[in-house]
Formats: structure tokens, C-alpha cells, sequence
């Protein structure tokens, strides 16, 4: 009488293991990816919604609000911040202005041209297959880096990066 053991084997486990363990590893890589670009996506959202605001306040008085050198952000009587509220004495034009709190070395970024007729609006995307990023390197406030801007109808991209 044969005796049979029923089970895997050794190799056979391995090899589970092996595939699932490549399995997990490309699962972890894509939703890493799509974490960046649902970044990316907010960001893009972020400078459009500053973009309007900035373009309520030109509507208001005829020129965009200098910037604060110190903090690289639209300057009011009471003063505004990025993460603080965009107004004057008059208008709420943000309640909020949004702040970039995943990337360290590359802050939302605002500048103005001289006589405060044009602006600039900039920052980083993560996602390295990002077609709006590639070749871009724009600076911004004395940081290079920068691929994805928004700027004033009046103006190029070229002339608002420093």
C-alpha cells in the first residue's frame, strides 16, 4: 500500500509566493502613481481657483496685488498668506488660499510684474508622465524647478518666470 502526503511542495510555495509577492509590488506602484496625480490634479484646481481671484481683485482696481517679498504672496492692508484668507478692507476674494503641503522645496508661487498689470502663478507636478511638465523649468521668487504656471492673458509664461 502507497502512502501519498497530500500538500504543497517547497518549490510550489515559493513560487506563490514569488508571483504574489510581484503582484503587490506593481499594486503598490500604480497607486503611488495615482496618489501623485490626484495631487497634481488638486494643484492644477489650486492655481486655477487663486487665477479667478486674482482676476476678481485686477476687475476691482485695475492692477494685481503686489507681493509680499518675504512670503511670495498677494500683499493687502491686512495682508494675505498662503493657508490665510485673500481680501482687502472691501472683498473676500478667497476664503482660503491654498497652501502645498506635500512638497517642501516647492511652494505655490506668485509673482507680479513691476506695474502690477501682469502675474504669474506656479509649482511643481510630481507625476513624471505629466505631458504639462515635460521640458518645463520654470523659476519663481529665486526657486528653479517649477514646470506647471498659470499666468495673465497679457502675458507669456517666459516673461513671468524670473
Amino acid at each position: 500500500m502507497k502512502s501519498y502526503k497530500k500538500g504543497f511542495t517547497l518549490i510550489e510555495l515559493l513560487v506563490v509566493m514569488a508571483i504574489m509577492s510581484i503582484l503587490t509590488i506593481v499594486a503598490v506602484s500604480q497607486f503611488q502613481n495615482a496618489k501623485k496625480k490626484a495631487r497634481d490634479t488638486k494643484r492644477r484646481a489650486d492655481l486655477s481657483a487663486v487665477s479667478k481671484a486674482l482676476q476678481m481683485f485686477y476687475a476691482d482696481y485695475g492692477e494685481f496685488p503686489s507681493t509680499n517679498p518675504s512670503v511670495g504672496v498677494p500683499e493687502f492692508d491686512i495682508g494675505a498668506i498662503w493657508g490665510g484668507s485673500f481680501q482687502d478692507g472691501n472683498h473676500v476674494y478667497m476664503k482660503v488660499m491654498p497652501i502645498e503641503s506635500t512638497l517642501d522645496d516647492y511652494p505655490y508661487c506668485y509673482v507680479v510684474s513691476a506695474d502690477n498689470t501682469a502675474y504669474g502663478l506656479f509649482t511643481y507636478l510630481e507625476s513624471s508622465g505629466d505631458t504639462e511638465c515635460q521640458g518645463n523649468n520654470y523659476t519663481c521668487d529665486g526657486r528653479s524647478g517649477y514646470c506647471y504656471s498659470i499666468v495673465s492673458p497679457n502675458v507669456t509664461v517666459d516673461e513671468m518666470s524670473e
